[in-house]
């Protein structure tokens, strides 16, 4: 038996994932995340699938929500239940080698590997992007158009909170800029367009 829990706000889709090998997933979405791309989901298997969301943001917000559940369902789920937690996140790697010294087995899936290579074709330019501005572009792509980052100062810090648990030396302006060079966004009149 096995239970997911989803650090949406993180994969910004379930496409990679085989969700019919799961019993219970438990799907965290933060309040930019206002549309679930789920993939492919079976007909013939059960899952259980519940959508907690969280109403706030701040830095890590919707990941100590995630540690949270984990340990409420630690203390309710049988011995046998194995918990895997959908995340790109290796904040996540402490909480989970905790479970595991426990007696639960626990670990970290990734979904980075299935998503990249389309979005990587979407985008303008000929280069790669970095892993950073591939996870921007991602979660840009959840947000409503209207309620998207309107300047550079927003958009700088909504980077900054997003890939500082990736690579915590980011410089947010580098990846601004990344996504200016790449034609992914552009300025207008002070206001940011997007190009996604």
């Amino acid at each position: 038996m096995c239970w997911g829990f989803v650090d949406y706000e993180n994969t910004g889709s379930l496409e990679g994932i085989n969700v019919k090998s799961y019993e219970r997933l438990l799907i965290f979405c933060g309040p930019n995340n206002s549309k679930l791309k789920l993939g492919e989901l079976s007909t013939t298997e059960f899952t259980k699938i519940e959508l907690i969301g969280i109403k706030t943001n701040g830095a890590n917000n919707l990941d100590f929500h995630l540690a949270f559940y984990l340990g409420r369902y630690h203390e309710i789920a049988a011995n046998n239940v194995e918990f895997h937690i959908i995340s790109n996140d290796d904040g996540f790697n402490g909480i989970i080698n905790h479970i595991k010294n426990i007696g639960r087995k626990c670990k970290k899936v990734h979904t980075r590997k299935k998503t990249n290579q389309p979005k990587t074709k979407k985008t303008k330019a000929s280069t790669s992007l970095s892993e950073c501005a591939e996870l921007i572009i991602s979660g840009l792509k959840q947000i409503n158009s209207k309620k998207r980052p309107k300047k550079q100062k927003t958009l700088t810090n909504w980077i900054k909170s997003h890939c500082n648990h990736l690579k915590p030396e980011t410089n947010a302006e580098v990846v601004f800029r990344e996504l200016s060079n790449n034609s992914i966004i552009s300025i207008n009149d002070s206001n940011i367009e997007y190009k996604i």
